[in-house]
């Protein structure tokens, strides 16, 4: 396929999603899509998607087509943004699984549309991932999957890392760093420069969700990226207030299970489900893997003793790295709140916390975990103990990953939170 007839699929693709997707084809509309020799398959920097004559030009229509959403992906989900100074290749990698998973979604939706059909290129890498990973945690699982691989230029996978279970792994070897694409790794910004690529993302999908009203799918697309990129911020300590101040001044929340929480949405718990724990308490798990610096700590305890002080609750804390470790319990002094420190370090696991609740058949008023986010796989029968609605999961850093909404109310120690 020539470069003229590459563009000319590029254009008839753009046209039929503008008509029939609006959003995904407003996007393609906005997007500077270049051709660029200099790169040795296609590629994207945030800001444009660059491809390559000879790469596009031994494929399948219906694989550009499906290289071309790849790319679009990784602009959309801010991937070279989200780079920090993580290993350029496996980054690459990880974002990859992430975004073709997204691709191959997408060419179900699809597949009776001959003219729109997605088709994967040959050399991809396609594992399977759950909904709900994201690329930082991915990319962490796979660090820890290499840490006594040999073979440096070679990267082992997990052909399924959604099933715990499944251990079967295969070789990907590691391109050489002039081959990347993106050369980079990722955008080298300033906070400033950063911040305005962001705002411009933003307004990017901002555009495309306004035209895309009226077509269902689309529209639908559109909400969930918008609800990504622009969450909503919520003070876990206005959480936490609301949520104490609304059981103190009505007994009978108590007696109502399912009655909705004002603001938040919350559903209070009947007396049923207080069974071995006491309604007025807190129950705070602290990640001690050395996530949370001493600083972050004494500055949540003083702001959480202070808050169940106001309104007489019984305050426990308990700190958890793969077991739950240090324990203290009914702290009623800011004496003792502050004496309540860590005393073993080690990896991090959250299905700890769950055990250990369930062991002593804890029911707490609210429950407050503390960690940096990277703590696995939450055990889905395990993590039926506490109702994320009571539950607020208070992150010390800007991790992100959809599975910590079923955890709880996702806040930030020091900003908002992510509804």
């Amino acid at each position: 396929m020539t470069a003229d007839e590459i563009n000319a699929v590029l254009q008839t693709f753009k046209m039929k999603l503008l008509i029939d997707f609006p959003f995904y084809g407003d996007l393609l509309l906005r997007l500077p899509i270049m051709r660029d020799d200099s790169v040795p398959t296609a590629c994207t920097d945030g800001r444009t998607i660059r491809w390559s004559a000879s790469f596009f030009g031994g494929m399948k229509e219906t694989q550009i087509r499906y290289v071309l959403m790849h790319e679009v992906f990784h602009t959309l989900l801010m991937h070279p943004l989200r780079f920090r100074n993580r290993d350029h290749r496996i980054w690459n990698i990880a974002a990859d699984i992430i975004v073709n998973q997204m691709c191959d979604t997408l060419a179900t939706q699809l597949r009776y549309r001959p003219e729109l059909k997605l088709e994967r290129p040959s050399d991809g890498i396609f594992c399977r991932i759950s909904p709900n990973e994201t690329l930082e945690n991915l990319y962490e699982r796979i660090l820890a999957d290499n840490q006594d691989n040999r073979q440096k230029n070679v990267l082992m996978l997990r052909k399924d890392y959604s099933n715990p279970q499944n251990q079967e792994l295969f070789r990907v070897p590691l391109p050489a760093p002039d081959l990347l694409d993106g050369k980079s790794g990722g955008l080298r910004l300033s906070d400033e420069e950063r911040e305005a690529l962001e705002q411009e993302i933003r307004s990017l999908i901002r555009s495309a969700a306004s035209d895309a009203r009226g077509d269902g799918a689309s529209s639908l697309i559109a909400r969930n990226l918008l609800q990504l990129v622009e969450p909503k911020p919520l003070d876990w300590r206005k959480i936490l207030k609301d949520f104490l101040s609304e059981v103190q001044s009505d007994d009978t929340s108590y007696a109502t299970p399912e009655r909705k929480y004002l603001h938040t949405g919350l559903i209070l718990p009947g007396h049923g489900l207080q069974e071995g724990g006491d309604l007025d308490s807190v129950w705070a798990f602290v990640d001690s893997s050395g996530s949370v610096g001493q600083e972050e700590l004494n500055q949540f305890l003083t702001q959480l003793y202070r808050i169940t002080k106001d309104f007489g609750c019984v305050m426990n804390i308990a700190y958890w790295d793969t077991s739950v470790t240090d324990v203290y319990t009914k702290l009623r002094t800011a004496k003792r709140v502050l004496e309540a420190q860590p005393m073993h370090s080690g990896g991090t696991n959250i299905n700890c916390v769950y055990r250990y609740i369930l062991e002593r058949k804890l029911r707490p008023t609210v429950a407050l975990i503390l960690t940096d986010g990277y703590f696995g796989l939450p055990d889905p029968v395990l993590k039926k103990c506490l109702d994320p609605k009571n539950t607020i999961l208070l992150l010390c850093n800007d991790s992100e990953n959809p599975i910590y909404k079923t955890v709880g109310r996702v806040c930030r120690l020091n900003q908002g939170s992510k509804l």
